[in-house]
């Protein structure tokens, strides 16, 4: 079976599940009966895995224990069932992102790196026929439409990928947008590309959206979709003003394409590749790091793996949409992101979540003004601001915002704002020390 054969398989496979189900009680017994399956395949080739189901019922795999990033790599080796090492692994990752050549596999599976944002950084496999299943469900979840329409697809990221490429065909063409060079350099290429697709990190949406000639760069049906970086509301408003239209989202991580906007616009778990579960990280159950098991992969298979990633969850009502896959609000940002602040009553300290940060900073600044929060200490955040005059408001709403939550004010040093090094991710809010 050719590539692109097995994409459109894929492609038609992906479009079917979303609203194949009509109830969540038969989703779950297909995905149970889907892991067992995946489990079965993975085991032989696997020698993590094998020892760690030696002598365990594959209908307990739930009570297997959460593993997370550091203990995927701690245990490279044994854990892929591709017999690639780290070392290698890692070596042509690394020579990649030096020489920007992203074409190079080892022994045809494709090697990527993360970005390494919650402090440990990940290196991640795929085989060709994983690469095309990803292809295909991809396109299934971004276009919302048909392949028989012609496409062109500008990508702007920190780095390629034979994943991306796997896309390409007559009717789908892909162009690399490297967040490294200068963004003057891209927008040129761009006026004369004129994508019908343009996916982008929040920062280079905004960046474009606010050029004059925005609402006229994207050709119909014009498919604007944010991704790599949490999307907040305000660079929403921002982006949908200067392009004209509705800006989609593309949750994927080392782990998987995890998640993306229907047509009604609302951020649906893709249940058809993965199982979530969640591990609640506050008392009203509103917000939670979700616990991913992908039963497609099995070069590095995702067994009940904690993300750090904050997920608001949805409000459990049907999506108009017809799918039953789970929704969820949004995605919040980093455990990292997560501020810790002390009590007026006193005792231990509580959690800020980011939200509530950059919403005191979004009512305080001009529209469009950059800033940065980084809690340093305990009590002590430093805030960079492109505005220096806007101190006395920040300050109100950070005040309000304590008084709200019954908390401490925290000490509040003012820096100017300086934007991020070409390629690296953008962080409003973030926090500078461990979790107390």
């Amino acid at each position: 079976m050719t590539d692109r054969l097995s994409i459109a398989l894929h492609y038609v496979k992906a479009r079917r599940n979303f609203t194949r189900w009509k109830s969540r009680e038969r989703l779950e017994a297909w995905q149970e009966r889907e892991v067992r399956k995946h489990l079965r395949r993975v085991l032989p080739t696997s020698d993590f895995f094998r020892n760690l189901f030696a002598g365990r019922d594959l209908k307990k795999w739930r009570e297997v224990a959460v593993t997370t990033k550091a203990e995927l790599m701690g245990a490279f080796d044994a854990w892929n069932t591709a017999g690639i090492t780290l070392a290698e692994a890692s070596a042509l990752a690394e020579a990649s992102e030096r020489s920007r050549d992203f074409s190079p596999t080892i022994r045809g599976f494709t090697v990527g790196l993360s970005s390494g944002t919650s402090g440990s950084r990940g290196v991640f496999l795929a085989s060709p026929a994983e690469r095309q299943c990803w292809a295909g469900t991809l396109l299934a979840r971004a276009l919302q439409g048909t392949l028989r329409r012609r496409h062109r697809a500008a990508l702007f990221l920190r780095a390629d990928s034979p994943l991306y490429q796997t896309v390409g065909s007559r009717r789908f063409s892909f162009s690399f947008f490297d967040l490294f060079s200068p963004f003057e350099e891209h927008w040129p290429r761009l006026q004369t590309m004129r994508p019908t697709i343009l996916a982008a990190p929040p920062s280079a949406l905004v960046r474009l959206a606010v050029l004059p000639d925005a609402h006229e760069l994207l050709a119909p049906p014009g498919i604007l979709l944010s991704v790599a970086d949490v999307l907040d509301e305000a660079d929403r408003v921002v982006i949908e003003h200067g392009f004209g239209c509705r800006v989609g989202q593309l949750y994927q991580a080392t782990e998987g394409f995890l998640a993306a906007t229907c047509p009604e616009g609302r951020l649906h778990w893709n249940e058809d590749t993965v199982v979530v579960e969640k591990q609640w990280i506050d008392e009203a159950r509103t917000r939670y790091h979700p616990i991913i098991t992908d039963f497609r992969r099995t070069t590095q298979p995702i067994l009940r793996f904690r993300l750090d990633d904050v997920i608001v969850a949805g409000d459990g009502t049907a999506c108009p949409c017809g799918s039953v896959f789970e929704t969820l609000e949004k995605i919040e940002g980093r455990q990292d992101d997560v501020f810790y602040v002390m009590p007026l009553d006193g005792g231990k300290p509580v959690m800020m979540f980011p939200d509530f940060v950059r919403r005191a900073l979004i009512l305080a600044l001009p529209p469009g003004v950059e800033y940065t929060v980084t809690q340093t200490a305990l009590e002590s955040w430093k805030i960079e601001m492109a505005d220096q005059t806007s101190q006395p408001s920040v300050i109100k709403e950070i005040e309000a915002l304590c008084k709200d939550l019954q908390v401490c004010l925290p000490s509040l040093v003012f820096a100017p704002w300086t934007p991020p090094h070409s390629g690296e991710k953008r962080r409003r809010v973030r926090r500078a020390f461990a979790a107390p």
